[in-house]
């Protein structure tokens, strides 16, 4: 279990360093599509953490860290229920 405790908060720790080099230049295809000119008026959609800013805490560093971190959190409980289903039905077989 301590082994577990360490490695989380080794992952806490990567992400929570890692959000200061966070970049708010647009990805590579905006970053294109600006440069060469063709970069027109975008559907704005709605989402949890759009521009990676939890509600109710504004634009700052700690709401960067904490989507980061539920970010993590939801890939990585999306990889284990697909392990947990998969481990069952090969026992199964």
């Amino acid at each position: 279990m301590e082994k577990n405790r360490s490695f989380y908060i080794l992952i806490v720790g990567i992400v929570a360093g890692a959000s200061f080099w966070a970049s708010s230049a647009p990805d590579g295809l905006g970053f294109v599509a600006q440069k060469l000119g063709f970069l027109g008026p975008s559907v704005q959609h709605s989402a949890p953490l759009t521009a990676y800013v939890v509600p109710g805490l504004g634009a700052d560093p700690l709401s960067t860290i904490l989507s980061g971190l539920i970010g993590i959190g939801l890939c990585a409980g999306v990889v284990g229920l697909y392990t947990f289903i998969r481990s069952s039905s090969l026992k199964k077989q």
